[in-house]
């Protein structure tokens, strides 16, 4: 999980696997240029989600193999990354120590630190910066994620014909999308949102360190079984009809009731954890809000958000910011599918091999 500040060389295939859909992306750099190999998306299946965990990821992996396929990806070696409540991630100040001597000392004292039994977990942890207030003292990212997730996740992939080389967090992997796409200036306070089908990853990133994370049980599931208990028809319809297909099942103003209601609890619940950060961070102020995932397409979320939230909201597309050939790629598709793509572009730069 620990972000090496190395050089390495060959990208990964970035991997990400999400409740209702899984993301492959495969990225060529060089000479600082990054170009666009393979990218694509499939829906999990709504039997994934319901099963045993055997035959989920059974499931799961035989999809894995069927974008792969689809996408003619060439490599085994894969990155994903892990989210949710399997993921701790804390900031913590400690006296000014060289790296050997804060491994001794995090092995001894890591139990005040980390909310669960330290047998059950892997964690990693990088230095940041000298503490802001205390010149003898020094930053400390520390990233907690339990055993028994990462190694599901091992499972799946060599069950899909994969390896996983590494295993990162969406956080993490996130911010790398931003950075790829925008650089970064050393100042600016961000806000990445990636709203995916049944969760929101949260991430503010000041001087490109995640200071602020956490995910938020908001997702785009909300709004498709708001549409279907409002119309009476089925998932798979109400989720058509929530991107944007008419229906002579519900009427347009029926449909737009349904989403002011739902995004309004959506930004009072966005703005009660912004609060909570300015309450920790009352000086850094969030510039801007980037959002991704599969559910920032929604026609007029940004714009909703800007509102109720008072900061400058974007949708953050990393395949904007490649080379890609394009009798291989459609523009507009890849318009249309960046912003769900952002945690395996993210992924799909880490790289195998450190010089």
């Amino acid at each position: 999980m620990r972000r090496s500040m190395l050089r390495k060389k060959e990208n990964l295939i970035g991997l990400d696997i999400g409740s209702h859909s899984i993301k492959m992306v495969r990225l060529k750099e060089k000479n600082g240029i990054i170009q666009l190999l393979n990218a694509g998306v499939v829906p999990t299946g709504p039997e994934s989600l319901s099963t045993s965990k055997g035959n989920r990821q059974e499931r799961l992996a035989k999809t894995i193999q069927k974008l792969a396929a689809h996408l003619k990806v060439k490599g085994k070696l894969i990155a994903m990354s892990i989210s949710g409540y399997e993921v701790m991630i804390k900031k913590i100040e400690l006296p000014m120590m060289t790296e050997e001597e804060l491994e001794d000392r995090m092995h001894l004292e890591l139990g005040q630190y980390i909310p669960y039994n330290i047998d059950e977990v892997e964690v990693d942890y990088q230095i940041l910066d000298v503490a802001k207030d205390r010149p003898s003292f020094m930053e400390v990212l520390l990233v907690a994620a339990k055993k028994e997730s990462i190694n599901d996740y091992i499972d799946l992939a060599r069950m899909a014909g994969f390896e996983p080389t590494v295993i990162d967090v969406d956080f993490f992997a996130l911010g790398n999308a931003y950075e790829a796409s925008y650089g970064l200036t050393g100042s600016e306070n961000i806000l990445l949102m990636d709203i995916g089908a049944a969760k929101t990853a949260m991430n503010v990133l000041h001087h490109g360190v995640p200071i602020f994370t956490r995910d938020v049980p908001i997702g785009g599931r909300q709004i498709t079984e708001a549409i279907q208990e409002s119309a009476g028809i089925s998932e798979e319809a109400a989720e058509r009809i929530k991107l944007g297909e008419p229906s002579p099942k519900i009427r347009e103003t029926s449909v737009q009731e349904v989403f002011a209601d739902v995004v309004s609890n959506w930004v009072s619940e966005f703005k009660r954890a912004v609060d909570f950060y300015y309450r920790n961070y009352p000086d850094n102020q969030i510039e801007k809000i980037f959002l991704s995932g599969g559910s920032s397409r929604i026609s007029g979320l940004a714009g909703v958000f800007r509102e109720g939230l008072g900061i400058p909201v974007e949708i953050l597309n990393p395949l904007k910011a490649v080379n890609y050939e394009e009798k291989y790629f459609d523009p507009s598709y890849l318009d249309y599918l960046g912003p769900q793509m952002c945690i395996a572009f993210g992924l799909a730069l880490r790289k195998n091999v450190e010089k």
